[in-house]
């Protein structure tokens, strides 16, 4: 009867942890998914198409790029002379801003320059020293793109000396480093959308023309760019290792904090507790669980070095219930059993 009453009340007493690690697997999925804008990898219909008159046009799914690193990468890299010449005719403002127009980058977290539009603004990301590999802090020329009018952009680079024109007039001028162009990647020419992921902008692009010191490409021609009818659509979700920006190492602490309380709370819903390793591993799965569901929404990352911390925090969690548990159970861990030796 005792035991039975004692089997009873361990039972209770794993509820609460239980109910509370309910809880808490919800307040995580809320911040991994949230606002919940479901797009899951599938095949989808390319938006892009050509008008009569020569230009492209661009939708909601958008898929026009080089199948590889442009030729004169290589020269641009040495010379550290480039000139980006696009014009363009935006269909609005833009549902998702910022939205790239044209871009040479590598993935989702690497680009060399791109162009872009945020609602009435331009913004040009270009890589260089001391940027970030999005090339943030971006250059930004406000008010000067309106919905359904054309705007020519001229971006200048020249062994450090980046000018930026709209429509015949200089907006930004500034002194880089000479070597700016070193620190670009091999990548792919992209219009309308970004590499793998972002915002599709929509609208025309008529003129969307790289020149260097030997050659001129405009990527609106006919055979520059693959342009296929249909493609899978798989944005980039792996973030990379190590994290980037200090946004991200911060991220990192809120995992660590959390997954202690998650192992913490797992130990604690069985009687007696779940052993420290073996809730670990829970803890992970859970983890895995949790990052394979952001390949199912749009912008949600996951991140290598965020499963490595989770599975830190939940140890730390476990090993602290763990020891919890032996002192109230009156055995302290650093305890020994001693033998009396008779006189």
């Amino acid at each position: 009867m005792a035991l039975k009453r004692e089997q009873g009340g361990n039972a209770r007493t794993a509820v609460v942890p239980l109910l509370a690690l309910l809880g808490l697997v919800l307040l995580l999925a809320i911040s991994a998914y949230f606002p919940f804008n479901w797009d899951p990898p599938r095949t989808v219909r390319n938006d892009v198409a050509r008008t009569a008159d020569g230009s492209l046009r661009f939708g909601e799914m958008n898929r026009a790029r080089t199948p590889g690193t442009p030729a004169w990468l290589q020269q641009v890299r040495t010379s550290g002379i480039v000139q980006i010449q696009l014009e363009f005719y935006p269909q609005s403002r833009q549902k998702q801003s910022p939205a790239s127009i044209m871009m040479l980058a590598s993935d989702f977290w690497h680009t060399d320059f791109a162009l872009g539009q945020n609602h009435s603004d331009l913004i040009v990301w270009l890589r260089r020293p001391g940027s970030t590999p999005g090339g943030d802090p971006s250059f930004v020329a406000q008010g000067v793109v309106h919905p359904q009018r054309w705007t020519r952009v001229d971006v200048v680079l020249r062994r450090g000396d980046i000018r930026i024109e709209v429509d015949g007039t200089t907006r930004i001028t500034r002194h880089l480093p000479a070597d700016s162009t070193r620190a670009w990647s091999d990548g792919q020419i992209v219009l309308g959308d970004e590499v793998n992921g972002g915002g599709p902008w929509q609208g025309n692009i008529s003129h969307a023309e790289v020149l260097t010191s030997g050659q001129a490409v405009d990527y609106v021609r006919p055979g520059e760019l693959s342009i296929p009818e249909h493609y899978l659509y798989w944005p980039d979700h792996i973030a990379p290792f190590p994290p980037p920006n200090i946004e991200e190492w911060l991220i990192l602490s809120f995992q660590l904090l959390s997954f202690i309380l998650v192992g913490f709370l797992i130990a604690l819903t069985r009687r007696p507790l779940i052993r420290p390793v073996p809730a670990t591993l829970l803890a992970i799965g859970l983890a895995v669980v949790l990052a394979a569901g952001k390949f199912l929404f749009h912008g949600r990352h996951l991140a290598v070095a965020d499963i490595l911390t989770q599975a830190v925090g939940a140890l730390l969690g476990a090993l602290l219930a763990s020891r919890l548990a032996h002192r109230q159970a009156g055995h302290p861990l650093a305890a020994a059993p001693t033998t009396e030796i008779p006189s």
